[in-house]
């Protein structure tokens, strides 16, 4: 136990118990999701999993994500991840959905750096946060799959001084409907990215 754990100790967010964020008993609360070409997807967002990542963003719990990052490296071992283990053999360039300024600010922190930087230290990657959200699209909840296309066309953009990756892992929190992780794919194909992967906590 470190000595942040020391003075905060971790307790189980379904049952409260000390040691860790979610214990063994209710880990059989977060199942994983199936996986999609081209997608991993980490759990169901539903339960748990549900709970960990709303109060992460909301609440500002940024340890909560972490977390779910670390446990993931167990889970990526099973066979269903095969094609995703193939894809971190080609060292992807780890690149974060980005936040509008306004959202930023509202919020304080982008939740899908905080899981970028994590998934870096897990799998020894590089982060290059070029993506910029040049339009505010509003809150996305409610809305059509239709309606989100909508809204997040020409959504983003490169930094200037981005130059051109030839693969990316491209990461995000939840996986709704896939239309902004979509408009992201489709800027960095434009501007010269080979493939891109798609990785997310939930769908």
């Amino acid at each position: 136990m470190n000595f942040l754990d020391f003075l905060f100790p971790k307790k189980c967010i379904g049952c409260g118990r000390l040691g860790e964020y979610v214990c063994e008993t209710c880990s059989v609360g977060m199942w994983e999701e199936e996986q999609l070409p081209g997608l991993t997807c980490l759990w169901a967002y539903e339960g748990l999993a549900r709970k960990l990542i709303s109060k992460a963003k909301y609440d500002g719990r940024y340890d909560y994500i972490k977390e779910l990052v670390i446990r993931s490296q167990e889970l990526v071992k099973r066979k269903e991840f095969h094609n995703f283990r193939k894809f971190l053999e080609t060292r992807p360039i780890v690149v974060p959905v980005p936040l509008h300024k306004n959202r930023l600010r509202e919020r304080g922190f982008n939740q899908s750096l905080v899981i970028a930087k994590t998934v870096c230290e897990v799998w020894h990657l590089e982060l290059n946060d070029c993506l910029i959200r040049v339009k505010d699209t509003g809150h996305q909840v409610g809305r059509t799959r239709s309606e989100r296309l909508k809204a997040l066309k020409n959504a983003f953009t490169l930094r200037p001084e981005s130059c051109v990756l030839n693969s990316v892992l491209l990461v995000d929190d939840v996986w709704t409907t896939g239309a902004t992780m979509n408009e992201c794919k489709k800027t960095l194909l434009k501007a010269g990215v080979k493939k891109v992967w798609g990785f997310v906590l939930a769908r």
